[in-house]
C-alpha cells in the first residue's frame, strides 16, 4: 500500500519543486493533470489515478521522492 498525503502537505515546503522535478520529462498537459491530481489528493483513489496516468514505476518514483522530503523535514524538527 502506498503513502497517503493531505493536499496541504503537498503544497508546502518544496513539494511542488519535487513534483515538478519528477515530472519534468512529461508532456505539458500531463504535467498539469498530475499537479492538479496532487493538489486535490484523495488517498488511494488518487494514487491509482496517478499510476494510470504515469505508469506504476513513475508514480512510485514521485511518491517516494515526496516521502523522502517529508521524512527529512520531520527529522530536522
Amino acid at each position: 500500500m502506498g503513502a497517503v498525503f493531505r493536499p496541504k502537505d503537498l503544497g508546502r515546503g518544496g513539494y511542488r519543486k519535487i513534483i515538478e522535478h519528477s515530472i519534468r520529462d512529461l508532456h505539458p498537459d500531463t504535467k498539469d493533470d498530475v499537479i492538479r491530481l496532487l493538489n486535490s489528493w484523495e488517498g488511494t483513489r488518487s494514487e491509482e489515478r496517478l499510476k494510470n496516468m504515469l505508469g506504476y514505476d513513475k508514480a512510485q518514483e514521485i511518491l517516494k521522492n515526496i516521502n523522502e522530503k517529508k521524512r527529512s523535514r520531520i527529522m530536522s524538527i
